[in-house]
């Protein structure tokens, strides 16, 4: 008997540990995103559990002429294909774009353009759910690895010196008593209580706009967020240039290189880490403007000094 009870109490506590730690597995969740392609309504993107067969929701979108004929992962049907309504098991996050078939009174349409121009600069479509394109370069630069300019945070033009001193919007400020005279939300930081609660860069303070003329602008906090929670992010080396890799839902991708930023007279960490303005203020500290942060190691959006100098990467405005 005690032979028996030796043998089985390993096996036991085996089963027991195997239980639990099964038990205890987190299972991944994934967003399918589903984009009309050239057709109209909404639709709400749908989440799915690691391993967890689901059906598609069906689709509530439609387009004048055509009929809807499925979904593929690349806007013009040459990836995955899916029926509507298709049970699937998904393995990462992704975009369906409706594919369309003329009913006879319509062409078939091509698949929309995902690369184009706009005054002499290029954008790519990431396949973003908002539909955001991105510039490939950045201001002052006409590669995608360079570096470009260097802007404080609601200025337009670059310049030697970086300081609150010759900050436009700010009199002789510095950060423990930061007087704004421009986008103030709390009267603690501005000039004499100054606030005006501007809290998005206005067209003549944005330096996408200013440089690149209508039809380009800086991104905003939640174009910057979705560029970072919708792309596979991965650091690297471009034609020698360190900088981060933002690829999109449709294998689109844009580099940002690592182009460091400006702080009083000097240049800080260029080949490691930069800053990318967006053109939303910090509300609650309005001495500070958001921006993309990124190194080797991390890629974060991070309210900084709106004196700095940092790199600009603009975004087309809607319907450009």
């Amino acid at each position: 008997m005690n032979n028996i009870r030796k043998f089985f109490f390993p096996l036991t506590l085996t089963c027991m540990l195997l239980l639990l730690i099964s038990g205890c597995k987190k299972h991944e969740t994934y967003i399918v995103t589903f984009n009309a392609n050239g057709g109209t309504g909404t639709m709400e993107a749908q989440t799915f559990t690691e391993g967890e067969a689901q059906a598609l929701t069906r689709n509530a979108f439609t387009y004048d002429g055509y009929t809807f004929s499925g979904w593929n992962t690349v806007q013009g049907g040459s990836g995955a294909s899916y029926t509507d309504q298709q049970t699937i098991i998904v393995t990462s996050s992704m975009t369906l774009y409706a594919q369309w078939t003329s009913n006879g009174t319509n062409p078939t349409p091509g698949p929309q353009a995902t690369t184009g121009t706009l005054n002499g600069h290029n954008w790519v479509d990431l396949g973003l759910p908002s539909g955001t394109k991105w510039a490939t370069c950045n201001v002052g630069s006409d590669t995608p690895e360079g570096y470009g300019d260097y802007f404080t945070w609601g200025e337009t033009s670059p310049k030697q010196t970086y300081t609150w001193e010759t900050y436009r919007y700010a009199e002789g400020t510095t950060w423990e008593e930061p007087k704004l005279t421009k986008y103030c939300s709390n009267s603690t930081y501005g000039n004499n209580g100054f606030t005006d609660n501007l809290t998005t860069l206005e067209a003549i303070d944005d330096a996408a706009t200013a440089n690149w003329g209508a039809g380009w602008r800086m991104p905003t906090y939640d174009e910057m967020n979705e560029l970072k929670t919708n792309c596979t992010v991965t650091w690297t080396t471009q034609n020698g240039v360190n900088g981060r890799l933002f690829t999109g839902t449709n294998g689109n991708s844009i580099f940002l290189p690592a182009a460091g930023y400006r702080n009083g007279g000097s240049l800080y960490s260029a080949g490691s880490s930069v800053y990318y303005w967006s053109s939303s203020l910090s509300t609650d500290y309005p001495s500070n403007a958001w921006a993309l942060y990124f190194d080797s190691g991390n890629y974060v959006i991070y309210g900084f000094d709106r004196y700095c100098g940092h790199s600009v990467r603009p975004v087309l405005i809607e319907n450009n």
